[in-house]
């Protein structure tokens, strides 16, 4: 996921020396992979909303000795640029969770330089399944979801996204999107992320302790995914880059 993350940020123009904000930057993983792009010249301003984040990212950094990072704890609507226009601003799996997104888009807009680049990383819950073979992950992958809509997040993004861009001071330059695919042979197990959403699930009543404790349930997804005979694509992760109208 952090590859096609890092492929994006680079192929929608960010570069050495660019100052950027990472909206949304929970624990800084983005933040970390745009401060390796700009390198030493540049600078990364990650802002989010939550505290405990911004100390794990804050604490991260610092371990991993990222000097050109800087954490803010603010919401999107309340920041305020004080290091004058950005180059380019970025986020992911940002927007879905936002209650106002095109507000934020037009707020967010207000910091960018003219000729600025802007560029968001949003997952859809679009999926193919054959429910026949594959049960288990038919269900988990439903668990799954319902825990994001639960949390507030818009599952289906993607068709809204052109909507959101549609911003009189942006041009939209390039929508485009990844499935996530799983097949009988591939390592992109849906395993591990149950596993980490076990104690979410759970907290959020998804699923009820005897469900996700069923015996052999992880096994079962295991043996179901390599006895399958079929592809399953779990997700949809959209893509939209934009640029800021030049002033004349």
């Amino acid at each position: 996921m952090n590859e096609l993350t890092r492929d994006f940020f680079i192929k929608i123009g960010i570069s050495d020396g660019m100052t950027v904000l990472d909206v949304g930057c929970g624990g800084g993983v983005t933040t970390e992979i745009l401060s390796e792009i700009v390198g030493a010249n540049g600078k990364v301003i990650g802002v989010d909303p939550n505290q405990k984040a911004i100390n794990l990212a804050s604490q991260k950094t610092q371990s991993n000795n990222f000097k050109n990072v800087e954490y803010v704890c603010t919401d999107i609507f309340k920041y305020s640029n004080k290091e004058g226009e950005f180059d380019a601003i970025v986020g992911r799996r940002v927007l879905m969770y936002l209650p106002d997104p095109k507000g934020a888009i037009s707020q967010l807009s207000s910091l960018l330089k003219s000729d600025g680049i802007m560029g968001f990383q949003e997952h859809d819950s679009t999926s193919i399944i054959n429910k026949d073979k594959m049960p288990l992950h038919f269900k988990a992958n439903q668990w799954i979801w319902e825990l994001v809509k639960k949390n507030g997040g818009n599952i289906h993004i993607g068709k809204e996204l052109w909507s959101i861009f549609s911003h009189n001071s942006l041009t939209i330059q390039n929508i485009k999107s990844e499935a996530i695919i799983q097949s009988p042979n591939n390592n992109i197990s849906l395993v591990p992320t149950l596993q980490s959403l076990s104690r979410l699930l759970l907290a959020n009543k998804v699923v009820s302790e005897e469900e996700l404790s069923e015996k052999n349930l992880y096994d079962g997804l295991e043996s179901e995914r390599t006895k399958s005979d079929c592809l399953f694509i779990r997700e949809v992760i959209f893509f939209i880059s934009t640029k800021k109208i030049a002033e004349n």
